[in-house]
């Protein structure tokens, strides 16, 4: 798993293990450039008051002491220049944890729990993909590792990056059969897609490539793993910035994830003649905690406050009753996912064949 993901999947690992509340998470949509950034700070100050405002409200002062100082001093430590499209805050008195996603929320949120909630963090987990961008062209080929819509790294290994075409025949008659020019741009391609092979190995990680449609369907042609490029974006020579090249290669990714969650649908819907759907809330809390959940469908705006018991859950549409946990969802996600299961938040029209929230189970 790629180092950005890990490190991800490391946070959300410790946050659900840290279950001594109270917890205050913090959901807030932010923007990465200037003048709309300014106005995130003032969000983040009023959404920090209101968690503040909630805890003085349910808890003695003295034993949230040190989870107010943290909060209040969250504000000076985040630097909204730097901001992407979601940030996270979870604070409690031996937390401080933030977290920046290219994912925003659906809305802007304070929490207030025995737990963290970690829905939104899932969720930019599962959208979140680290991929490669083959930039080709007869000039010179440079092979890019991109993070959802931005270039991360330059690849330098496998031959990478190769120089100009130096294919090319000295005998003029020959450079005007059309054949043989082909011939001598397939040997070049056919290095490339060695040295493509070589960087993915068996990482499973799609490759996107930029290039003219006919350098594009040369290189398949040549290639010992064709299925290794999951797709093609044509590329204006003459504005090949990595910004435009990664934004275009990740319209093609955010495709192949929504057919993705499609297929995911499609496989939960199958296994109802079988018996293996779910769509109690009572029912899937229960299989998740149990580690009999295999994927779990969820409408991405669903949100269930639930008291929770030793075996059951009791749905409370008052979230700010004592003892009751602001979203059930969040609970049910992260059991599903650290038990080795799949989770998809999605608003596809297909979903609503099962309802706002299904589990496939293993048994």
């Amino acid at each position: 798993m790629p180092i950005q993901l890990n490190m991800l999947r490391d946070q959300l690992q410790q946050l659900a293990q840290a279950q001594q509340g109270p917890c205050v998470t913090i959901s807030l949509a932010t923007h990465r450039t200037h003048p709309d950034n300014l106005a995130d700070a003032i969000q983040l100050k009023n959404l920090v008051k209101e968690a503040e405002e909630r805890l003085l409200k349910e808890y003695d002062k003295r034993a949230i002491a040190q989870l107010l100082e943290n909060l209040q001093s969250i504000e000076k430590e985040i630097n909204h220049e730097y901001n992407t499209e979601g940030l996270y805050i979870f604070a409690s008195n031996e937390v401080k944890e933030i977290i920046k996603t290219s994912w925003p929320p659906e809305s802007d949120s304070v929490e207030l729990d025995n737990r963290f909630s970690l829905r939104n963090l899932i969720k930019s987990y599962n959208r979140s993909e680290t991929y490669y961008i083959l930039y080709l062209s007869q000039s010179g080929v440079q092979l890019y590792e991109a993070l959802n819509d931005r270039v991360i790294a330059e690849i330098k290994e496998g031959g990478f990056p190769f120089k100009e075409n130096t294919h090319y025949h000295t005998d003029s008659l020959k450079n005007s059969d059309p054949k043989s020019v082909d011939n001598k741009l397939k040997e070049y391609f056919n290095r490339i897609d060695k040295g493509v092979v070589h960087v993915l190995r068996d990482s499973g990680l799609h490759c996107i490539v930029a290039s003219t449609k006919y350098n594009y369907d040369l290189l398949l042609s040549v290639a010992d793993v064709p299925q290794i490029y999951s797709g093609h974006i044509p590329v204006d020579y003459n504005n090949n910035d990595l910004h435009h090249l990664a934004s275009a290669a990740w319209e093609v990714i955010a495709a192949i994830q929504k057919q993705r969650r499609a297929d995911a649908i499609g496989d939960v819907l199958a296994a109802i003649s079988a018996g293996k759907v779910v769509t109690d809330i009572q029912e899937i809390w229960r299989a998740a905690h149990e580690g009999r959940g295999d994927t779990l469908l969820v409408r991405n705006e669903l949100s269930i406050p639930a008291g929770i018991f030793k075996t059951n859950i009791e749905v409370n549409e008052d979230r700010t009753t004592p003892g009751v946990t602001d979203d059930i969802v969040s609970d049910i996600a992260w059991q599903v996912l650290s038990k080795n299961g799949k989770v998809y938040f999605t608003d596809q029209p297909q979903l609503e064949q099962l309802g706002e929230i299904a589990l496939k189970v293993r048994y």
